[in-house]
């Protein structure tokens, strides 16, 4: 018996701001770093002073808040379908996998492209948890609406249409909402 395996990544097709943004965050926490080294010193001649004190903490803290934060500039989603269970993971800067959710077909409740009028049915009601794991804005959008835990979640993925002929047929009667 056959596996139904699928495994797609949403990249941003146009790269070139967040490579510059990348590299400025480089940049500035190299600035950050020397900076704060250099106040590091005046701190450990051996006078005390509460701006060389305070200003190595303030450039050193950028300095490890951009380390830690600059892989968010270059976000991919994965998406991996394998017989009627869909995993999507977050990838940071091509280094470090987060496994958002994984989700059982048979557990959604409505889906279908964002175009389609129940989509903004979806969207507005209360109480619901938005999850939008898409990069490319114009890309072909589908959601997915399902309770998890008691709590009811909405995700906006990326995918191809191949990938949602593949999973049409482990949802439930009724769930696929599209306008021919």
């Amino acid at each position: 018996m056959l596996d139904n395996f699928r495994e797609e990544v949403a990249a941003k097709r146009n790269r070139t701001l967040s490579n510059l943004m990348y590299g400025l965050a480089w940049v500035a926490m190299i600035l950050s770093a020397l900076v704060a080294m250099m106040f590091f010193s005046s701190v450990t001649s051996g006078n005390f002073q509460v701006l060389p004190i305070v200003s190595f903490l303030v450039f050193g803290g950028i300095a490890v808040l951009i380390w830690f934060k600059k892989d968010n500039l270059r976000i991919e989603y994965d998406y991996t379908f394998t017989n009627g269970d869909l995993d999507v993971g977050k990838v940071f800067g091509n280094a470090r996998r987060k496994l958002m959710t994984s989700l059982s077909m048979k557990n959604v409740e409505a889906c279908g492209p964002v175009t389609d009028p129940s989509f903004q049915r979806y969207i507005t009601m209360r109480d619901v948890k938005k999850h939008n794991w898409f990069v490319n804005r114009e890309a072909e959008l589908y959601y997915f609406y399902f309770v998890k835990n008691s709590v009811k979640h909405i995700i906006v993925l990326e995918t191809s249409r191949e990938m949602i002929d593949m999973l049409r047929p482990y949802l439930n009667y009724g769930v696929w909402n599209e306008k021919a």
